[in-house]
């Protein structure tokens, strides 16, 4: 794997481990419960090199943003909490794409 990706990965293990810690702080179980699977993918990925991390990070962020857009939907109205659930939700797993799609065949 390409040092570019390795060092993403983990700023984006740091990243997911704070938004999960703050998750926890306020109570969202069921978002700390996705996070830390998408941890363990994102794990998979960046130790393992497996192909299947990324796929569950990417299942993980298809749960964050429904849980996000349901959570949210009362105080932020449809739009915008189907704006900021994306946003949130697919950050990571896009860029984390966009690192290591030229090293896919790369990965076990």
């Amino acid at each position: 794997m390409k040092k570019s990706a390795k060092i993403w990965l983990w700023i984006a293990l740091v990243l997911c481990v704070c938004t999960t810690i703050l998750n926890l702080t306020e109570g969202r179980w069921l978002s700390v419960a996705i996070a830390v699977v998408s941890i363990a993918g994102l794990c998979a990925l960046l130790f393992a090199r497996r192909k299947a991390g990324y796929i569950v990070m990417c299942l993980c962020a298809v749960g964050s943003f429904a849980v996000g857009v349901a959570q949210n939907i009362g105080t932020l109205g449809a739009v915008m909490a189907i704006v900021m659930s994306l946003i949130g939700s697919a950050l990571v797993p896009v860029i984390t794409g966009l690192f290591i799609r030229s090293q896919w065949n790369e990965l076990q």
